[in-house]
């Protein structure tokens, strides 16, 4: 159970800093006011990027190949991941650290809009498993937090290696 609320801080997080955010944007007369047009028109409701409060925004990474590597953290230090979506699934094998030789893992997943080069990620395991992330493109901060219940973060960094045809907001 620790998992789900994990999941569930994480998510309430987010919509906060999204929140916050937006209003800074709008008060500072940043992007969300000066390019909310053309950001609106392209997920179809003036003014959310998440679809809030009338629909939810999904993110398509059919044909991406995004690529992490986390230097902190217990789980997954020293290791680098490919992951490559197709569909409604990803795809990802170890390329460097202590999990090279491992193999690959195919799960479905789901990416949900935070901010502007900001999402939610999440892996959908079997046996109601998820991996939560949390990427920041502009950044190049991926965050973790595994499925097993001591939930262990970890942090490191991502970067696209393969763009697909629907654009990350």
């Amino acid at each position: 159970m620790r998992p789900a609320k994990t999941l569930i801080a994480v998510a309430i997080a987010l919509v906060a800093l999204a929140g916050t955010a937006t209003g800074v944007a709008a008060a500072t007369g940043g992007p969300a006011a000066a390019g909310g047009a053309a950001a609106a028109a392209h997920h179809g409701r003036p003014g959310s990027l998440t679809g809030y409060p009338t629909h939810i925004n999904t993110i398509n990474l059919d044909g991406y190949q995004i690529e992490t590597s986390y230097p902190l953290g217990k789980l997954d230090a020293g290791s680098t991941y490919l992951q490559t979506y197709k569909g409604n699934t990803v795809t990802a094998v170890a390329i460097k650290g202590p999990y090279v030789g491992s193999p690959a893992v195919t799960y479905k997943y789901i990416a949900l809009p935070v901010t502007h080069d900001i999402f939610l990620l999440v892996w959908l395991e079997p046996n109601f498993k998820h991996n939560s992330f949390v990427y920041d493109l502009k950044d190049h901060i991926s965050s973790v937090v595994t499925w097993d219940q001591a939930g262990d973060p970890s942090l490191g960094t991502v970067r696209i290696v393969k763009y697909g045809r629907h654009r990350i907001p």
